[in-house]
C-alpha cells in the first residue's frame, strides 16, 4: 500500500517504545521537499512564472504570508494559500 502518513502521528501512536521514536524521526519524508518549481520559487532575477500565460495569476510571498494573486482589468485580488497550486508543496514562511 502506498499511502502517506504523518511522521508525528506515527510517533504518537507508538508512544516512544524503546527507540522507535528515533527510527521514525530518521525516516526520509514521503514527499521530498520541492526545490525547483518555477511557480513558487524565484528565478535568478527574483521572478516566478505566472500560472496563467498573460500574468493574470501568480504565487507570491508577502508580509502576510503566501497567497495567489490575480489581476483583471481594473481589479486586483489575493487569496491566502498553504500549498503551491502547481507542485503541491507546503508553503512555509520565506
Amino acid at each position: 500500500m502506498d499511502d502517506l502518513i504523518s511522521r508525528q502521528a506515527a510517533i504518537d501512536a507508538v508512544d516512544c517504545i524503546g527507540g522507535v521514536e528515533e527510527v521514525l524521526r530518521s525516516l526520509p519524508p514521503a514527499q521530498p521537499e520541492q526545490t525547483d518549481c518555477e511557480y513558487c520559487h524565484e528565478d535568478s532575477d527574483g521572478f516566478v512564472r505566472p500560472i496563467e500565460k498573460n500574468s493574470h495569476a501568480f504565487v507570491s510571498f508577502g508580509l502576510d504570508g503566501w497567497h495567489i494573486a490575480m489581476r483583471a482589468t481594473g481589479w486586483v485580488g489575493r487569496a491566502p494559500i498553504k500549498f503551491c497550486p502547481m507542485c503541491g508543496r507546503r508553503l512555509t514562511d520565506g
